[in-house]
């Protein structure tokens, strides 16, 4: 009865925006609210996203920022192995590689200084 199943076809797009989310629930990964003014305005908001895909086969690469003080090690560590699995678990996607680049290390809002009046 197999013949009579379909197909299931996943976007480059949907394995993008699944490995943003698993990327944003790393710990040590700074979400979205810490990006600039400008990067916001140009939409260059991180973790940036890039997937290359053969058939059934993908190369991902992830650029993050990072909340100091987070290891870039164990982040990036961290990265691989969710990215990895979530889009082996949720879209049988057999990942070649994940390659990930911390490109800022920002403050966390609770140890950003607070304003002091003199």
């Amino acid at each position: 009865m197999a013949d009579g199943r379909g197909t299931l076809t996943v976007t480059d797009r949907a394995l993008t925006r699944i490995a943003r989310q698993v990327t944003l629930g790393v710990p040590g990964v700074a979400p979205e609210e810490y990006a600039g003014t400008v990067e916001r305005t140009l939409g260059r908001l991180y973790p940036r996203v890039q997937l290359q895909r053969t058939g059934a086969r993908a190369r991902v690469t992830v650029e993050v920022a990072l909340t100091w003080p987070a290891s870039s090690a164990q982040v990036a560590g961290q990265v691989q192995e969710a990215v990895r699995r979530e889009l082996e678990r949720q879209a049988g996607q057999d990942v070649l590689q994940v390659s990930v680049a911390v490109r800022e290390v920002v403050r966390s809002a609770s140890a950003r200084p607070t304003a002091r009046v003199r």
